[in-house]
């Protein structure tokens, strides 16, 4: 008898362990110089950068922002133009706005599997009041690719921005 209850409560305990398989990755790249690569889950330090280049967008503080940029910075905008970051770009742009409003509605960071980029996606909108009185709003979802702590390429994609997100439940 002691020993089927032994037998009995050892298959228990190995049955109730909460040790949980876990998978490291949690995506792969399809294409380019990357493809074949895996993503793995990134760290907090990613999106704190991207929020502090938001609130020095958001103030309009162009020296701040191209701080946080590699000296060769790209971006790729949503109307398909390539951009050279740099403080002329952003003083430039800054200039022609009374104020402008960048929300993000979410960040989420992954590493790609060797730690050598890493990348930030988020949806956010983008509200832009010019000095012509004209405004503009849209819906944006961008990647910020990072390398070596400094912000080295935005991809935006843009669509304008729907009438009922705030009424989407989730």
């Amino acid at each position: 008898m002691k020993k089927i209850l032994f037998l009995f409560t050892t298959l228990l305990l190995i049955s109730c362990s909460n040790e949980v398989a876990t998978n490291d990755t949690v995506g792969e790249w399809y294409q380019g110089d990357l493809m074949g690569k895996s993503f793995k889950l990134g760290e907090q330090k990613n999106i704190d950068l991207i929020k502090k280049a938001g609130q020095y967008y958001n103030n309009m503080d162009a020296e701040n922002l191209t701080s946080l940029f590699s000296d060769d910075a790209k971006i790729y905008t949503y109307q398909g133009d390539m951009l050279s970051v740099d403080l002329q770009l952003y003083e430039s742009y800054f200039s022609s706005l009374d104020s402008l409003e960048w929300t993000p509605h979410g960040m989420s960071t992954q590493t790609i599997e060797d730690n050598s980029i890493a990348v930030v996606s988020i949806p956010s909108t983008d509200k832009r009041y010019f000095k012509d009185s004209e405004n503009e709003e849209c819906f944006l979802f961008e990647r910020f690719w990072i390398v070596d702590g400094k912000i080295k390429t935005i991809v935006q994609y843009r669509r304008n921005s729907p009438t009922n997100y705030d009424t989407f439940s989730f």
